[in-house]
C-alpha cells in the first residue's frame, strides 16, 4: 500500500503584524497555502491511506478561519475516498476538561478518523494496521495505552507519535513530551513510526523505522537551512521518499565577531549577503555576535532596511560586548536605558577626549531628564 505521511500543520498561526489584501495574517496565510498544496498532492498521488501525526491546528481552540479552512480541505480527501488518520499534537491537544477537543470536529467527516482524548486507537486496511497515540497531558494514561501496545500478526503496522522520541528531538516548547524510554524495545514491534512534533524531516537514530516528517511551513528562524514537505511510504517494499512543499523562504545570516570589523566592514557582509540570496518577499533574520554600542548605534535597524528593503520581514539580533564590564547583553530588546545607551556611546566615541565626552554626556542628561 502506499500511505502519505505529513505533520505538524499548525492551522491558524500567525507571525508579525503584515496581512494580505484579504485582511488575512500573511504568515497565517502562508501556512494555508502549503497545507493546500499538501492536499493538492494528495489528490494528485491517491495514496491508500494519509496519516497526520499531530499539530494539525495551532491551538486547542482555533479561529473560525482555521478550523473551516481545515474542515474543506479534509473535505476534499474525503470526497476522493482516501481515509486519513490523524493523532492530536500537543499544541491542540485542550490542557483542562473545560475545553472540548477540537478534533471531535473532524468526525463529522466521512473517511476522517481523528485520534484525541488521551486514547489509544487502531484502523486496519488490507494487510494495513495503523496504532494511533496522541498527546497525553496525563502519564498514567498514557503508560496504559501504551501496554496495550501490541502489533497486529501478518500485517504492516505503523505507529503514530507525537512526541520527542529521545531528547535530541525537543522543540523547548510547553507542553511537549519525551517518549518514555521504558518503551523503547516494544518500538522494534513496527515497521514504521510516523511522527510528530520536530519540525524537521528526520529519521531518528535509536530506530530505522521511525521517522519525523518535519513541518509543512517554517515556524522559528530555528528552521531554516532545511526543506520543508512530506513523506511517501511503500509498505510492500519499506522504502519512502521525500517531497518538498514550497514554502516562503526565510534566510538567515550571523556574523561573529563584530566589534573586529568597521561599520562599513559589516554594511559590506550585509550587502554580499543580500545579492547572493533571493530575499524578496523572504524572511530575514540577522544576528550580529558581540558589537560594540557605537557600532549598533551607527548600524541602526533603519540602515539595515535599506540593504533589505524587498524583504517581506528583517529581524535583527544584536549580541553587544561591553569592553568595560567584559559581558554580553542579549539582542537589542536588552539593551539599557536610552540614556545609559547614549552615554557609552559618547564614551567610546570621544575616549581620546574626555573632557568633551562628559560635556556632551552631561548635555545629553538635561535633555533626557527634561523628556522624562
Amino acid at each position: 500500500m502506499n500511505i502519505l505521511h505529513f505533520s505538524d500543520t499548525h492551522l491558524g498561526f500567525q507571525a508579525f503584524d503584515a496581512v494580505n489584501e484579504q485582511g488575512v495574517n500573511t504568515r497565517e496565510q502562508d501556512v494555508y497555502d502549503a497545507f493546500q498544496h499538501v492536499v493538492d498532492r494528495i489528490l494528485a498521488i491517491r495514496p491508500d491511506v494519509v496519516l497526520h501525526s499531530g499539530d494539525f491546528f495551532h491551538r486547542p481552540s482555533p479561529s473560525n478561519r482555521a478550523l473551516t479552512f481545515g474542515l474543506e480541505q479534509l473535505r476534499r480527501i474525503s470526497d476522493a475516498g482516501v481515509p486519513l488518520v490523524v493523532i492530536a499534537g500537543n499544541h491542540e491537544a485542550p490542557k483542562t476538561i473545560y475545553t472540548s477537543p477540537v478534533l471531535r470536529a473532524l468526525r463529522t467527516i466521512p473517511h476522517v478518523y481523528p485520534v484525541f482524548e488521551e486514547q489509544y486507537a487502531l484502523y486496519q486496511w488490507d494487510g494495513l494496521a495503523v496504532h494511533g497515540l496522541p498527546h497525553f497531558n496525563n502519564l498514567e494514561k498514557q503508560q496504559t495505552a501504551l501496554e496495550r501496545l501490541e502489533p497486529v500478526k501478518d500485517a504492516f503496522n505503523i505507529l503514530m507519535l507525537h512526541t520527542s522520541l529521545g531528547k535530541d528531538y525537543r522543540m523547548e516548547e510547553y507542553g511537549e513530551q519525551v517518549f518514555p524510554p521504558a518503551f523503547y524495545p516494544g518500538l522494534q514491534s513496527f515497521q514504521y513510526i510516523a511522527l510528530g512534533h520536530w519540525h524537521q524531516y528526520q529519521r531518528v537514530k535509536m530506530h530505522p523505522n521511525a521517522w519525523y516528517s518535519g513541518s509543512t511551513e517554517r515556524f522559528s528562524e530555528a528552521e531554516t537551512g532545511y526543506d520543508k514537505g512530506f513523506i511517501c511510504l511503500d509498505s510492500v517494499t519499506g522504502t519512502h521518499a521525500f517531497e518538498v512543499v514550497p514554502t516562503r523562504a526565510w534566510h538567515k545570516l550571523q556574523i561573529r565577531n563584530c566589534r573586529a570589523y568597521s561599520v562599513e566592514g559589516l554594511m559590506a557582509q550585509l550587502r554580499d549577503f543580500q545579492e547572493n540570496q533571493s530575499v524578496e518577499n523572504a524572511i530575514v533574520s540577522l544576528q550580529l555576535d558581540d558589537i560594540t554600542v557605537e557600532q549598533s548605534l551607527e548600524l541602526s535597524n533603519l540602515r539595515i532596511k535599506q540593504v533589505f528593503s524587498d524583504c517581506f520581514q528583517l529581524l535583527v539580533r544584536r549580541k553587544t560586548w561591553n569592553e568595560h564590564l567584559n559581558v554580553d547583553v542579549l539582542d537589542a530588546g536588552a539593551f539599557d536605558r536610552l540614556d545609559k545607551l547614549f552615554s557609552a556611546y559618547i564614551a567610546e566615541k570621544y575616549k581620546d577626549n574626555p573632557s568633551v565626552a562628559e560635556r556632551l554626556r552631561e548635555k545629553a542628561d538635561d535633555y533626557f531628564h527634561r523628556s522624562a
